[in-house]
């Protein structure tokens, strides 16, 4: 199933995600800036994937919804010239983080909604080292933006 983008919103917006952790949103506050200069365009709350299983729901209406609701959650999607851009947003990264990255990529690279590449990114407040040399080794660009 392809990506559900959402809204297009120029990348000098300044709204609050719909579903962004208030941490995760800390870390987007102090980001954005930079992170806009990368973009056309943003889109947030991304959904992936196929959703949740539907076999006892009986109308299409329901089975739709149910699909959505059950999507994986994308924090922000940036559009390149070139590229698709997958942020996961994170106030403390660790595996947790490389793992919904990791498999962010993965379903938009099964069922994209264009030919562009596709990159990783991974935002954070704070990162291990073992996390960061992990995500290094998976070819995730990591951006740490501590607070204050």
């Amino acid at each position: 199933m392809p990506p559900n983008l959402g809204p297009r919103l120029p990348p000098e917006w300044a709204g609050v995600p719909a579903r962004m952790a208030t941490a995760d949103f800390a870390v987007w506050q102090r980001a954005r800036g930079a992170l806009s200069l990368r973009v056309e365009a943003w889109h947030f709350d991304v959904g992936l994937g196929e959703g949740l299983p539907s076999q006892h729901v009986t109308t299409p209406d329901l089975r739709a919804a149910l699909a959505e609701l059950g999507r994986k959650r994308i924090d922000a999607v940036g559009i390149q010239t070139d590229a698709w851009l997958l942020v996961e947003l994170r106030h403390r990264a660790g595996p947790g983080a490389l793992g919904a990255l990791l498999l962010y990529r993965a379903l938009w690279e099964r069922d994209p909604p264009d030919t562009k590449p596709v990159r990783a990114l991974l935002v954070a407040g704070e990162i291990d080292p073992d996390t960061h040399l992990t995500a290094i080794h998976r070819d995730l660009e990591i951006l740490v933006f501590p607070p204050g």
